[in-house]
């Protein structure tokens, strides 16, 4: 059980850092479309697109990783931590990042 409460924190720590990558991505946003707004083309927003794309998708992975963590811990018994206080369920990491991209 030890181990598997390592791979979940192990799992947590990974999904903050995805988070903050996703805050610095949606700050650059702005400073993406201004640079093509500038240079009349649309390499950068396009680019970001792309970023923002493969950044979901790891969220998405995560979210699996989470998935499949939750059902080995219950095919032991074992019962994995709360990631949020009062015994409420946190967003998976795909919605977190969505939100945070602004894509809903």
């Amino acid at each position: 059980m030890n181990d598997l409460r390592k791979e979940q924190l192990a799992l947590l720590r990974f999904e903050k850092q995805i988070a903050g990558l996703a805050v610095t991505l949606a700050a650059g946003a702005a400073v993406a479309k201004g640079v093509d707004g500038k240079l009349h083309a649309a390499s950068g927003s396009e680019a970001y697109a792309q970023i923002q794309d493969a950044l979901v998708n790891l969220a998405q992975a995560t979210s699996q990783a989470h998935d499949a963590l939750n059902v080995k811990a219950l095919e032991i018994g074992a019962n994995l931590f709360e990631a949020a206080g009062g015994g409420l369920p946190k967003p998976n990491p795909e919605t977190a990042v969505r939100s945070i991209l602004g894509l809903g």
